[in-house]
């Protein structure tokens, strides 16, 4: 193993120990009856051979002294007796080992499932930004799975190695030149599969690739898919989708056949290593019948477990890409965790943005000294071009991201201070884009608020004017919404993901342009509800739209991540000049 793979393995033995200990506890004690099932054959090939049990081997003489003891008849049926014993209590305790190793392969499976998936959605909104879900959903999904087969393979190889060392004691009890002999041998021969393990490095390393490739095109795909036929792009998708799936198929066939390779060492090892054995065993070491019988089942046995380890061996290094990624991406997350913040907040009066700037790549600011206040209860609206730095703004809101400089001061406490669980539960956030769950209409409003009460959803749906459309539906609240709520407009999409922020009763309503893609008719009743909620709840609206925030009771223009103009719609339509004022004649506002 490389020092990577070292250090993996050691990764999952560390968090795993006293399991572990358990195991290979378990494992030298089933070694060990294994092994010495081996000698219950001696007695019965003695008493077959040999009528005269003076002249047969110690470990006869040493059964049948046994059997005499418990006052039992020394015969071919109590001998036999005695092996079917041995080789019972050996499967039982083979069996206990192999459900013992099988629980401890899954428990570290689901550990490192949810080690991963908890150390991804603890991550700042940073790290999305720099990785492809794909190949995060593909790292928890399918390469934990190979990661906890990798642990169940280490287990397996000392479990072999273990039952390897009994029976090299067992040989070696017969004749040490001889099992000495047997073991140079062994090694000469199986030395060149040691060297397959980069090989296999490389392939699975591929192989690990397109299946993040793969599945970073599934999810795109699916969740384009609209897009995709509306461009008549079908046919290239699924030919991308099929390169990746060719590049999976073939690095799987040459890793199954690199194994299949490995397996057919074995049987001409044992067969090579068998008749050594019975050429120096009786020409050179001039072994008895049942002494040579026993010392070649153990060295059949011991042929077995080395190329049993030799296939584990491979198992662990195809693993290898995988746990790269898996503790990788981990690391990543785990260095781009959230941070949780220390003061707990349930409330507020005023929220203000102290010259704060921010950069993406810490080179140009998208956010110039930004200074804004929203006081409680108030409607704030943020207008501007694209690119000008709204959602941004939003973003840094939301704890998203943190300021570059400046701060952001809920109160006179900085949010960089704050709990940010605590502050989120206060806000309603309502995105540019809305996101409904392939659920019913009902489950989708409270996921928000598990233990909304049937008036809580119909008052929240009332205010987002939601019930003229639900109440319509075949099915009312149990209607199966579809992914993304494909089967709802957009105008009822967005006023279910209003009604499911009203839902949680918010102290602050943040609107990140979810009138922007909007008819007439939606945007107008949009418009109303949030006009019906101004002075219970605080709210910051993002617009293109003037015509939706002529209401707002303060407006901040941005332009190139400045605030270039600020006040109330009547001022700023009047402003000799403006860029609001202009804007507003281009939409109709105002002549």
């Amino acid at each position: 193993m490389t020092d990577t793979l070292k250090t993996h393995i050691l990764r999952l033995f560390k968090q795993n120990k006293s399991d572990f200990i358990f195991v290979v506890t378990l494992m030298v004690i089933a070694g060990f009856v294994q092994a010495s099932s081996v000698l219950g054959l001696m007695p019965i090939v003695d008493f077959v051979i040999n009528n005269d049990l003076e002249k047969a081997s110690k470990v006869t003489k040493f059964v049948v002294s046994f059997i005499s003891r418990v006052n039992l008849p020394v015969n071919i049926i109590t001998i036999g007796g005695f092996y079917l014993f041995l080789i019972l209590t050996k499967n039982c305790i083979i069996t206990y080992k192999s459900y013992i190793t099988s629980k401890l392969h899954f428990k570290v499976m689901k550990k490192i499932i949810f080690e991963e998936y908890t150390s991804f959605i603890n991550a700042s909104w940073e790290f999305f930004g720099t990785k492809k879900y794909g190949t995060l959903a593909n790292t928890v999904v399918k390469e934990t799975e190979k990661a906890g087969l990798a642990f169940e393979a280490l287990a397996a190889i000392l479990a072999a190695i273990i039952t390897a060392f009994f029976y090299v004691i067992l040989a070696a009890f017969i004749s040490v030149k001889l099992i000495l002999i047997i073991l140079l041998l062994t090694v000469i021969i199986a030395a060149p599969t040691y060297f397959i393990g980069k090989y296999i490095y490389r392939i699975q390393e591929i192989n690990t690739k397109a299946y993040n490739n793969f599945q970073n095109l599934v999810f795109d795909s699916l969740n384009s898919v609209k897009l995709v036929v509306g461009f008549s792009k079908r046919k290239d998708t699924i030919n991308r989708i099929k390169t990746t799936i060719n590049t999976i198929v073939k690095t799987s066939v040459q890793y199954i056949m690199i194994r299949v390779y490995s397996n057919m060492i074995g049987e001409p090892l044992g067969i090579i290593l068998v008749v050594f054995s019975v050429f120096f065993g009786l020409n050179t070491l001039n072994l008895e019948i049942a002494e040579l019988f026993a010392f070649l089942f153990a060295v059949n046995r011991l042929s077995g477990q080395i190329q049993f380890i030799i296939n584990q061996r491979n198992g662990l290094k195809g693993a290898e890409p995988s746990l790269k990624q898996i503790y990788s991406l981990k690391r990543d997350a785990d260095n781009l965790k959230e941070p949780e913040g220390i003061k707990i907040v349930d409330t507020f009066n005023e929220i203000n943005f102290s010259n704060v700037s921010f950069s993406y790549n810490g080179i140009e600011d998208v956010l110039k000294k930004i200074s804004i206040s929203i006081p409680k209860g108030n409607m704030v609206a943020i207008v501007g071009s694209s690119g000008a730095g709204k959602s941004t703004l939003i973003d840094l809101f939301m704890g998203f991201y943190y300021a570059g400089s400046g701060e952001i001061l809920i109160d006179s406490t900085s949010l960089a201070e704050i709990n940010l669980h605590s502050w989120r539960n206060m806000i309603g956030y309502i995105p540019q884009q809305p996101f409904l769950f392939n659920a019913t209409l009902k489950e989708n409003l409270i996921w928000a608020k598990k233990d909304a009460t049937e008036t809580d959803i119909r008052e929240a749906c009332e205010l987002a004017n939601a019930t003229e459309f639900i109440d319509n539906l075949d099915k009312k609240f149990d209607t199966i919404l579809g992914e993304r709520g494909v089967r709802l407009s957009g105008g009822q999409a967005q006023r279910i993901c209003l009604a499911r922020a009203l839902i949680k009763k918010p102290q602050l309503l943040i609107l990140d342009e979810a009138t922007s893609a909007l008819d007439s008719h939606s945007e107008l009743l949009i418009q109303k509800s949030i006009e019906s909620l101004a002075g219970n709840t605080t709210i910051i609206a993002i617009a293109h739209r003037l015509s939706t925030i002529k209401k707002a009771d303060y407006i901040y223009h941005f332009e190139k991540g400045r605030v270039i103009e600020e006040g109330i719609f009547p001022d700023l339509i009047q402003l000799e000049n403006g860029i609001f004022k202009e804007t507003a004649r281009l939409q109709g506002i105002t002549n």
